[in-house]
Order: structure tokens, then sequence, then C-alpha cells
């Protein structure tokens, strides 16, 4: 099965990706849906914000074969559009996983069959970075530390037999390196049984760790995400972001292969480059960090995050509940300044 990150096509037309080899196309494929699916035809208002037109997306299942799609982000309620987004998946036969009309459906996992293997995908988004979180009423399936361990644990309990992976929607955008709490929470996870730890939304590929010979893909970074379009134009990464990462996972061999492209912006384009074998020596580049244990790396994380100097509270592992809710809380101020200075400005 390939894992991809984030998901946003405009419209049919928005990328080229002949480039991708045939024996990758001929895989099932799993990705994050960054927004939900409109007809962009008909509402034009839909540029301002982000989201996934229905034709494209058709597009899309006929040239690579998606058999699920992760919903907690912090885009899909941008349009809610919901029970659309999902009459289409089903009627098309394609899983999701991580958004409902309650906590009840959110927190639903997905299971999916490759071969002789059963993969039960849970899905879980950070309210910090903006995510609606379900309750009585839609939302994404919450990222909290409590419900996730007792997710996985309810998971682990009703599907011994069953490859469980937790993919998270976490961490600040453009962060290159997983926040302290989220590299104890992937560690933590495995110890309690699940096959590995994939994450996405920081727009960029990220770290990747061995823990107990099972995998943590920090970010897979974005896959087909239009820039210069939402928002009236004013989405668009730094050049870093234009690497693209696939990631193979042979859950019958254990085997993991990460297939790097690159996004051409001016052409839409993205560009097959290499392929590498992934195992726990190959990419300690991508995580210096790798043998640090939580104090080491948490001191490292603070004089080497991206976001240095800006202000972005550090969560970490032992966090008191009232230290996450004093860092919530300047994150949310944070937020609420830069949306008054964005009215301003527009």
């Amino acid at each position: 099965m390939i894992f991809v990150g984030d998901i946003a096509i405009p419209f049919k037309e928005a990328f080229n990706i002949e480039d991708i080899p045939e024996r990758l196309r001929l895989q099932n494929w799993f990705g994050n849906m960054e927004g939900a699916l409109v007809n962009a035809v008909k509402e034009n208002r839909t540029k301002r914000v982000v989201y996934n037109d229905f034709a494209a997306i058709e597009y899309l299942l006929e040239q690579l074969n998606f058999i699920g799609f992760a919903l907690a982000n912090n885009h899909f309620f941008d349009i809610d559009n919901l029970s659309e987004t999902i009459r289409f998946l089903a009627h098309r036969q394609v899983g999701f996983v991580g958004a409902g009309e309650n906590i009840e459906a959110a927190q639903k996992p997905l299971i999916l069959e490759e071969e002789d293997q059963q993969i039960v995908i849970l899905n879980f988004g950070w309210e910090v970075i903006q995510c609606k979180i379900a309750d009585a009423k839609a939302g994404v399936n919450p990222l909290i530390k409590s419900h996730v361990i007792d997710s996985v644990d309810q998971a682990l309990t009703k599907y011994p037999n069953s490859h469980i992976v937790p993919f998270m929607h976490w961490g600040y955008e453009l962060e290159g390196a997983p926040q302290p709490f989220e590299r104890e929470l992937a560690k933590h996870l495995i110890d309690l049984g699940v096959s590995g730890v994939i994450g996405t939304h920081s727009h960029r590929v990220g770290g990747i760790e061995f823990h107990r010979g099972k995998p943590i893909v920090y970010s897979l970074g974005n896959w087909l995400f239009k820039q210069g379009y939402y928002h009236g134009g004013k989405i668009n990464f730094p050049k870093f972001c234009n690497s693209q990462l696939a990631f193979e996972w042979n859950f019958g061999t254990n085997e993991h292969k990460l297939h790097f492209f690159t996004y051409q912006k001016t052409e839409s384009k993205l560009l097959y480059t290499k392929t590498l074998v992934a195992d726990k020596d190959s990419f300690m580049h991508m995580a210096p960090y790798t043998k640090m244990d939580k104090h080491e790396y948490a001191k490292w994380y603070q004089r080497n995050h991206y976001h240095k100097g800006k202000g972005l509270p550090i969560y970490l592992w032992d966090d008191s509940k009232l230290e996450v809710d004093v860092k919530n809380f300047i994150n949310l101020i944070r937020d609420q300044m830069v949306a008054l200075y964005s009215r301003i400005r527009t």
C-alpha cells in the first residue's frame, strides 16, 4: 500500500501525474483529503478556501487506485460538505476515516484488506492547528493524548491480528521535525502494539524513525496540493515543500520504500525522482535526533525547530493538562490575531 500526504485539487487539469511509474499505479493508495468535495464550476466562491473538486477526484481515482482517504484535517470543514463527500466516496466504494456527523462517527476506524493482510487505520486531527473537533456535532476525530491512547487500545483489542496504523494530522506548518510530544506519542503507540505511525500537515517531508523495527513517518508532506490558487492565490509554500513523498508499506513482509517526486509549480507537474529502501539506518540524515532520548530531543527541538523565535509553544510528553490548556490558549490567541491582521490587510 502507498501512503501519501495532503491532497487539494481544485479542478481536473490542476496536475499532470503522467510521470508516476506504472508499478506504483497498480498498487493500493491512501491519502489525506485536505478539503471536502465540491462542484468547483458551480461554486466559484470556493476559491477563497481549500477544497477538492468532484471531477478532479474522479479523475484521480481513474489514474491511481485510492482505496481510502483520511478526512481529519484543518481544511476539511472550510466548506461544510461532509455528507456529499461521504456519499461520493461510498458510491465509488472508497473508504474514509477521521470525520463524521458526530464523535461516534468520526472515531470509527477504517478497515482495509490487502492480499491476506487486514489494515485498521485510525485518523486523528489536532485542534491546535484549527481542526474542527467532533462532539455532538460534525467534526474530526480529536488528537488528544488520552483519546488517542484509548482508541488504539480498543482497536488492538478488537482487531488483535490486524495492522493498526494511526494516521495523524499534527504539528505546525512547515515544521521539519516533530513536536517532542508527537515523537513520544508515536513511540508509545508502537510500544502498545501498533504497526507504525504516519503523519501529515506540515506540507513538507519530515523525518523518519524506526522504533522497535516499526516505522514512524512524521510528515508525508504535500502530494497533490495546488499552490498559488486557494485563498485568492495566497497559499504558496517554500521550495523545500516541492519534495513529495509516496511511502510504500508492504504489510506482509514489513518492507518499506520511499518514492520521491518533485512538484513543478509552473507546470503543475509531478516528476518522479528516485526510490529508496527504508530501514532504521538509511534515513538518519532526515532524523538526526533518532538516538536521542526524550529529554535530549526536547532540548534539540528547542534549538533547531523551524519556528524558533516565533513564540509558538512547544508541547512535551510530560505536560500536565493545565500546561496543555495554557499552550492551547496561547495558540488560540495567536490564531485570532493572525486572522484579524489578514482581514485588515484585505
